[in-house]
């Protein structure tokens, strides 16, 4: 009797329940061990079987990814003989972070420049939901946040410079090594660069541009700063401990971009602006601020009002002289005078 080849027994195993196995294959594998954590925090002793009908892959895809968690994640997950299941022999509040070396972050930075010339397209949304995935798993101090992009936007494509991705790179280092930085820093109001020497905390994407958020020990307050306008950038061998109590989302959180105000100003800014036509129906759409309300001011929504409280003015400022006409500040006093200074600078020949 000849016998059946394990290549073509395995062809068989996998024309029989082809579309399942294509399915759940075709996901990444860290989206696989993010569904059995999920599973297993239920209680329901699922096991290798069970798991695999579930997420549609193979038993052995489950063991391989079983393995992974216990081995290289460090989850306390073992296996029950009587209940013939998985299960955590001890509560696991929050999944692990990804640990990701100085070489992924900056393949990540490169790629994410590589994008450029897909922006407002399908493909664009579909590759950059992907790096979010990375990105939510990466530490705390290194942040990359993608954001959804205008439908009908383009760029001019345009290559990453060598010093940048050395400046990146370098900067992961001294942020993960808890090491002093000095560079000269060019500020948008200022006539030449200037040095600075700080504790580097954090390095993020936000707003389609990379920063870094260090303490400035000579101001005493943490400060942000552009990449691009950073030049002559040194590591030095002084190491700092960083403060616990700092945040890189409760830092940003007052101000309306990448601008955090934090030791600028004490109070907070209630502001209100009042939008119509289609500028009132794409500020609906979306989530500008975390404590912004919108009330509708007629039912069929073409005219709104827009509240935040905000800890700065400056960049609400530009925000509001975006939208043009469409758009009339309510309140307060203050940023309606700062709009008002601004077109009449405008204005001026």
């Amino acid at each position: 009797m000849s016998q059946t080849s394990p290549s073509r027994r395995s062809r068989a195993k996998v024309s029989s329940s082809a579309p399942a196995i294509r399915s759940g294959t075709s996901r990444p594998a860290m989206w696989r061990v993010l569904e059995i954590h999920k599973i297993i925090r239920t209680g329901k002793f699922p096991n290798c079987s069970t798991l695999a009908k579930e997420i549609e892959v193979t038993p052995k895809t489950i063991q391989r990814d079983v393995s992974f968690m216990r081995d290289q994640l460090g989850l306390p997950l073992e296996y029950d003989p009587l209940k013939h299941g998985y299960h955590y022999t001890q509560e696991v509040h929050e999944f692990p972070m990804l640990h990701l070396s100085r070489n992924d972050l900056v393949a990540l930075f490169l790629a994410r420049h590589a994008l450029e010339p897909l922006r407002g397209t399908r493909l664009e949304r579909m590759l950059t939901e992907s790096f979010s995935k990375i990105a939510d798993a990466c530490p705390g101090e290194i942040s990359i946040e993608w954001h959804e992009l205008d439908e009908a936007f383009s760029v001019k494509a345009s290559g990453v410079l060598p010093a940048d991705v050395t400046l990146f790179g370098d900067l992961l280092d001294a942020v993960r090594a808890s090491r002093e930085v000095s560079f000269d820093y060019h500020k948008l109001t200022g006539s030449k660069p200037e040095q600075r020497t700080v504790h580097p905390y954090h390095v993020g994407q936000i707003e389609h541009g990379w920063y870094l958020l260090a303490y400035d020990p000579a101001r005493k307050a943490v400060r942000t700063f552009a990449l691009q306008r950073i030049t002559n950038l040194s590591l030095l061998k002084t190491k700092f401990e960083r403060d616990p109590r700092f945040n890189a989302r409760d830092h940003l959180g007052g101000g309306f971009g990448v601008w955090s105000y934090a030791g600028e100003e004490k109070r907070t800014h209630e502001v209100h602006i009042r939008f119509e036509g289609y500028a009132a129906r794409v500020v609906a759409e979306r989530q500008w601020h975390s404590t912004q309300a919108i009330r509708k001011l007629k039912p069929d929504g073409s005219v709104i009002e827009f509240q935040a409280d905000l800890s700065g003015l400056e960049e609400i400022t530009r925000w509001v002289l975006s939208w043009g006409s469409k758009a009339k500040v309510l309140g307060p006093p203050e940023l309606r005078q700062r709009v008002q200074e601004e077109l009449a600078g405008m204005m001026k020949t």
